[in-house]
């Protein structure tokens, strides 16, 4: 899946520079002119260089490409991987909602920030604090507030939990419905979802079920996720890729780079 990093500073009264306060009280101005805007208070800084603190959320977006055309890529004028995202003509750009939303206990529930949401809204201001941090998928949400998708959604901490381990596959997939093959497998958890084997093997496992030392999670090439490894002749090359599964595949890159990657491929 494509990699989104999320650089964070966050300075109070320990701020030696006196422009922090400046930040602050400009923030205070806006919640007080536009409610909406107390999602603002939070603001990453990461490696965006303003020369005025802009109104719009942003966050540093390494996907964005060279030449900074891409929606909000460019924000600052400087870096083109800085990014606005979630508001105004930017809406469309998700932003990174483990950045943006802030809880005081981690959530059971899946979370993402929805630029659509407005006071009252339901699932909205999930975290108290900002009106566009959003509850969804899990009851009581299933059915009424479906996540975006994995990529832009947070998954909570407390996934799945079985009375005995498994011995299918299985992650957790933020897009499960009522209905929908391996979803519920832990019979609690609507988004807890088997994949990869038997009567699951049309749902496709994520890379992350491979574990990977983090020095090769960050270098190529890729790996994936591949149930027909060690079946046949054209699925032993690059399999056991982790030292731990046989499904686990490198491919794309250096002598695997016969090996197509698919879209849920990862470094």
């Amino acid at each position: 899946k494509p990699s989104v990093e999320v650089f964070v500073s966050r300075c109070g009264s320990a701020c030696p520079h006196p422009a922090s306060a400046m930040v602050a009280i400009k923030s205070i101005s806006l919640i007080a002119l536009f409610p909406a805007a107390a999602a603002l208070v939070h603001r990453p800084a990461g490696q965006c260089s303003f020369a005025t603190e802009p109104d719009i959320p942003y966050f540093w977006d390494p996907n964005c490409a060279e030449d900074g055309m891409e929606m909000g890529c460019f924000a600052d004028g400087v870096n083109t991987q800085c990014r606005f995202c979630g508001e105004g003509a930017y809406r469309e750009v998700f932003c990174p909602a483990d950045l943006w939303c802030e809880f005081d206990n981690p959530p059971t529930v899946p979370y993402y920030w929805d630029a659509r949401c407005v006071p009252g809204m339901l699932a909205c201001n999930a975290d108290g604090r900002h009106v566009h941090c959003r509850f969804c998928g899990e009851y009581p949400y299933n059915g009424t507030v479906h996540c975006p998708d994995n990529l832009h959604t947070v998954a909570p901490e407390a996934r799945c939990e079985f009375a005995n381990e498994p011995s299918t596959p299985y992650f957790y997939d933020v897009t499960c419905e009522d209905g929908m093959v391996g979803c519920k497998a832990d019979g609690k958890h609507l988004g807890c979802r088997f994949c990869g084997e038997g009567a699951y093997a049309e749902v496709n496992c994520p890379a992350s079920l491979c574990t990977l030392p983090p020095s090769e999670q960050t270098g190529n090439p890729k790996h994936y996720w591949e149930p027909k490894c060690q079946q046949d002749s054209l699925h032993i090359l690059g399999c056991l890729a982790d030292g731990v599964h046989p499904q686990c595949r490198f491919c794309g890159g250096g002598d695997y780079e016969s090996i197509r990657c698919p879209e849920l491929s990862s470094y």
